[in-house]
C-alpha cells in the first residue's frame, strides 16, 4: 500500500506554548490532524494522479498527549480504494508508542471555497463574551478559539461564534487557501466543553481531554472574513465523560458535521497528564 511518511519536531518554545496550555504545555490534537489531513490529502492525490479533498474523518481516537521534546513519526497508508475514493490510516508515534490514530476519507475533485450566503451577524449583546470565556475555560491565547456565545441551555445545548480570518499567528506567514477545518473542529470542542463547565457547580474538575471523535463530514471549505456558528450539544454526559454532537455553520449552510467528540473528564490532580 502507498505510505507517505515525515517528522514533527516539538519544542517548547513553539507558538502553541503560549496558550495550549500555560505553564503546561501539551501540543494541541487540531494540529497534529490538521499534519495528518494534508499528508494524506497529498498521498492520495499522487495515487490518483488529481487534485482531491478530505471529505471526512471517520474517526479519530489520541491515546497520549505530545509535549516539547517529543519527535513525533507520522505516518499515513492507503488502506481502500473505491473508484476515486481512498480512506487512508494515520498515526502519530513518540518513540513507537501510538499517541493518535485517525481513519481520513479523501476524494478526487475540488470542493468550491466561494463564500456561501451569511445571515446578518445579531447585534445584540451576547450571553457570553469572549472575556467571561476565558474564565471557563484553560485555554489562552493564541489557542483561545471561541469569540462569543449566543444562547445556551447548561447541560443540553450551545450555540456559539467563531470569526474567520486571516490574522491568526497560528495560521504562519502563508496561511492556507481556506481556514483549516481541524482548527474550527478544535472551536467546535471549545463550545462544548464551555458548555459542560456553565452546567457544573461548585469547584468542577479543571481539565477537559479529547479522548476520541467519531463520524465528521466535511462539507465545504471554511473561507476567511466570516462567522462560524458553533451548534453542539450534550448527547451523554457521566461523572468521568461527555460526548457531544453537532454541527459547524456558515450562516444556515453546514460547513462541518461532527457525529460524535468524546471528552474525558479529570480532576484537577491530573494537570500533569492533560491532552489534546
Amino acid at each position: 500500500m502507498p505510505v507517505s511518511r515525515d517528522t514533527l519536531f516539538v519544542s517548547g518554545s513553539d507558538l502553541f506554548a503560549l496558550g495550549h496550555y500555560p505553564g503546561n504545555p501539551v501540543y494541541p490534537g487540531a494540529l497534529m490532524l490538521d499534519r495528518m489531513l494534508a499528508m494524506a490529502a497529498d498521498l492520495a492525490g499522487t495515487t490518483l494522479g488529481q487534485a482531491v479533498h478530505v471529505s471526512a474523518v471517520q474517526r479519530v481516537q489520541y491515546l497520549g498527549v505530545v509535549v516539547p521534546g517529543d519527535m513525533v513519526a507520522l505516518e499515513v497508508t492507503i488502506q481502500t480504494r473505491d473508484g476515486d475514493t481512498l480512506t487512508c490510516e494515520a498515526i502519530a508515534s513518540v518513540a513507537g508508542d501510538a499517541r493518535v490514530r485517525a481513519t481520513i476519507v479523501c476524494r478526487s475533485g475540488v470542493v468550491d471555497a466561494t463564500a456561501p450566503a451569511v445571515q446578518a451577524v445579531g447585534t445584540s449583546a451576547p450571553a457570553l463574551t469572549h472575556q467571561q470565556i476565558a474564565r471557563l475555560l484553560p485555554h489562552r491565547y493564541p489557542f483561545l478559539l471561541l469569540d462569543t456565545v449566543t444562547t445556551y441551555r447548561p447541560g443540553e445545548h450551545i450555540l456559539a461564534t467563531k470569526v474567520v480570518n486571516r490574522e491568526s499567528p497560528i495560521l504562519g506567514r502563508q496561511p492556507p487557501a481556506a481556514y483549516p477545518a481541524t482548527l474550527a473542529i478544535e472551536s467546535f470542542g471549545q463550545a462544548g466543553v464551555t458548555l459542560f463547565y456553565l452546567g457544573q457547580t461548585g469547584d468542577g474538575p479543571t481539565h477537559a481531554l479529547v479522548g476520541l471523535m467519531r463520524d465528521v463530514t466535511l462539507h465545504r471549505p471554511i473561507p476567511y472574513d466570516t462567522v462560524l456558528t458553533l451548534n453542539v450539544r450534550i448527547d451523554r454526559l457521566r461523572s468521568n465523560m461527555v460526548v457531544f454532537g453537532g454541527h459547524i455553520l456558515i450562516g444556515d449552510e453546514p460547513a462541518i458535521d461532527v457525529g460524535s467528540l468524546v471528552v474525558m473528564i479529570a480532576p484537577a490532580s491530573s494537570a500533569s497528564s492533560a491532552g489534546a
